[in-house]
C-alpha cells in the first residue's frame, strides 16, 4: 500500500479518530482515506476540539495541521493541551523533501517549530515507519504525565510504497505507585499536627475524586482545590471542601496559616501575580502527581488515584472538620438582579444547566462560575495555561461524545475563537454558550485598579462589539438578554447549537490585592 493507505488505516487501528484540522496543499496527500473529518476555520481550534475530546474521553485525540502555517498558528493550543495534560496527537504535512534543499513556499524545519511544547516530535523519513511512529506517538501521548506529541509528513513519503501493516495499540501502564513512598507520606501525615490535603486537576482525570473525600474525612481535615485548576479536582460538596486556593502567595499563607503539613494530590501550585510574602515557608510540603514539578516541597510520581488506595488505610484520624456552609443569600440574589451582574446570571444559570459539563472561560467571573456550578465528577474544564480561545473549541470536540455541554464565556474570550461556531453549525454540535458581555477586559481593569491604576481607563480596555449579528453570521441561533434571564430555558433546549448572550453590568470587580 502506498503511505497515505498506512496513514488512515493505521489511525483507524489505533482508534484515532476523528480526525479534526484545517488542510492545505501539503495536507492534501495524506488525508485521501479519511472518513470522519471535522474542519474549523483555525488551525489553532482544531488542537482546541481535540484537547477536549481527549478530556472527556481520556484517550489519545488526534489533528492535522497544515505544515508551518498551520503548527505556528496552534502553538498557544499545543501549549494548553500541555498544561491540561491532554494526550492530542497532533500530525502536520510537510514539504516534499526532493526540493526541500531550495526552501520552497511553506517549507520550515518544524522540530524546531513546534519547540519543548510536545512530549516526542519526529518527521516520517520512509512510508514503512508511518504505523511504528503513529503507534508510538499515541503510547507517548497517554503515558502519564500524559500531553501532546508531534509526527510531521512529508508530501512525497505519502506517494511511497510499503509492505508494512497498520499496528494494534500499545498497553500502557498507569497505575503507577510506590508502596514504601506511600508509608513516608503516611507517617509525616500521622505526626503533623493538622494537616490538610489540596486535591488537583489529575485526581478527575484518574477518577480519584471519591477517594480524596474518603481519605479527609478519615482524617478529619480541611480539603482545598489547587489553584486554578483546569477541571474538577473535587467532590465540592464534601463536607470537608473549603475552596479554592487562590493563585497569590500571601493570599495562600494566610489561608493555610494555622497548618504544618499540605498535601497535594493530583496537583500544584499555579501562582499570579507576584506577592513578595515567600510561599508557605516552615511548613512540610509533599505534592504526589504523575507530572511532579518539584520546585518546592518533597515529589513524589504516582499516579494519585493509586496512591490514595494505598494512602488511606495507613493515615490515623486527627478529630473532626466540616466547614460550615453559609445559607442562600437571598437578598444579594435580588440585589445583583437589578443590576443583572454576572453573578445573578451565573447562579441562575447554575440552576438551569447543573447537569451540563461546564468549559469556562468567563476569565473575571471564574470565581463565581467554580462556585456557583460547584465540582463533579468531570463537569468542569478550563484551559490551564491561561489561553484565551480554549473553551468553545474544546467544548465543540467533548460534544462529539457527551450531548449536554454548556460554555460560560466573555465577550473578549469569545472573540479569539468565535470561528468555531461555523463548526458548531456545519455538524450540529448541541453546544450551548453563555456569554457574559460587559463590554470590556474586566480582568484587565481589575488588574489594573491593583496594580497600575493609570492603565484602568484607557481606550484599549474598553470593547463594544455586536455579537449577536456576528454569531447570526455563522447559521448559529441567538438571543440576546438585557435585564431578563427568561432565555435559559431555551437555550437549553433541542439539540443544536445556541448562544445566549448575556449584557451583564460592567462594574469591575475586585479580583487582586
Amino acid at each position: 500500500m502506498k503511505g497515505w493507505e498506512l496513514f488512515s488505516s493505521s489511525l483507524n487501528k489505533l482508534g484515532l479518530d476523528p480526525v479534526f484540522g484545517n488542510p492545505g496543499s501539503t495536507e492534501l496527500p495524506m488525508l485521501r482515506g479519511i472518513e470522519s473529518y471535522f474542519l474549523t476555520l483555525h488551525d489553532g481550534l482544531s488542537v482546541g476540539m481535540a484537547d477536549g475530546l481527549a478530556q472527556v474521553s481520556r484517550k489519545a485525540s488526534v489533528v492535522n495541521l497544515h505544515t508551518l502555517p498551520g503548527v505556528g498558528n496552534s502553538i498557544s493550543f499545543i501549549h494548553t493541551a500541555k498544561a491540561n495534560r491532554s494526550p492530542v496527537v497532533v500530525t502536520a504535512g510537510q514539504q516534499d523533501t526532493r526540493h526541500a534543499y531550495l526552501e520552497p513556499l511553506l517549507y520550515h524545519d518544524l522540530m524546531s517549530l513546534i519547540g519543548d511544547v510536545a512530549k516526542f516530535k519526529y518527521e516520517i523519513k520512509h512510508a514503512s515507519e508511518i504505523s511504528h511512529v503513529l503507534r508510538r506517538a499515541k503510547a507517548i501521548a497517554e503515558t502519564p504525565p500524559m500531553g501532546p506529541v508531534f509526527v510531521s509528513f512529508p508530501m512525497d513519503i505519502m506517494e511511497e510504497e510499503t509492505d508494512a501493516l497498520p499496528l494494534d495499540p500499545d498497553r500502557i501502564n498507569v497505575n503507577l505507585v510506590d508502596p514504601g513512598a506511600v508509608k513516608e507520606i503516611a507517617d509525616a501525615v500521622n505526626r503533623s499536627e493538622n494537616p490538610c490535603v489540596v486535591a488537583g486537576s489529575e485526581l478527575d482525570a484518574f477518577g480519584g475524586q471519591d477517594l480524596v473525600s474518603e481519605l479527609v474525612r478519615k482524617i478529619g481535615c480541611p480539603m482545598y482545590a489547587e489553584p486554578l485548576s483546569s477541571r474538577a479536582p473535587c467532590d465540592s460538596d464534601s463536607p470537608q471542601f473549603s475552596g479554592d486556593l487562590p493563585p497569590a502567595s500571601t493570599l495562600i499563607n494566610l489561608r493555610l496559616l494555622s497548618n504544618d503539613l499540605l498535601l497535594f494530590v493530583g496537583g500544584d501550585i499555579t501562582l499570579y501575580p507576584y506577592l513578595p510574602s515567600p510561599l508557605l515557608e516552615d511548613k512540610k510540603l509533599i505534592f504526589v502527581s504523575t507530572g511532579a514539578s518539584r520546585r518546592i516541597g518533597d515529589s513524589y510520581v504516582m499516579n494519585p488515584r493509586s496512591f490514595l488506595k494505598e494512602l488511606i488505610p495507613l493515615v490515623k484520624k486527627k478529630g473532626e472538620y466540616h466547614r460550615p456552609r453559609p445559607s442562600p443569600d437571598k437578598s444579594r440574589m435580588l440585589r445583583e438582579s437589578k443590576k443583572f451582574s454576572d453573578f445573578y446570571v451565573i447562579r441562575r444559570a447554575a440552576r438551569e444547566f447543573g447537569d451540563h459539563v461546564l468549559f469556562d472561560e468567563s476569565i473575571s467571573a471564574t470565581l463565581t462560575v467554580r462556585e456557583a456550578f460547584g465540582y463533579k465528577k468531570e463537569s468542569y474544564f478550563t484551559a490551564k495555561g491561561g489561553q484565551l480561545g480554549w473553551a468553545l473549541p474544546a467544548a465543540l470536540g467533548a460534544s462529539t461524545m457527551r450531548k449536554k455541554i454548556l460554555v460560560v464565556i466573555g465577550d473578549g474570550s469569545l472573540m479569539y475563537s468565535i470561528q468555531a461556531l461555523w463548526t458548531a453549525a456545519r455538524y450540529s454540535l448541541p453546544v450551548k454558550v453563555l456569554v457574559l458581555n460587559n463590554g470590556s477586559y474586566n480582568i484587565l481593569k481589575s488588574y489594573s485598579r491593583s496594580f497600575y491604576p493609570a492603565v484602568e481607563n484607557k481606550d484599549f480596555l474598553r470593547l463594544g462589539i455586536g455579537l449577536q449579528k456576528m454569531v447570526e453570521g455563522f447559521g448559529v441561533e441567538t438571543r440576546t438578554a438585557d435585564r431578563e434571564l427568561n432565555d435559559l430555558k431555551w437555550l437549553r433546549e433541542g439539540n443544536t447549537p445556541k448562544v445566549l448572550i448575556a449584557n451583564v453590568d460592567s462594574e469591575v470587580p475586585k479580583l487582586f490585592l
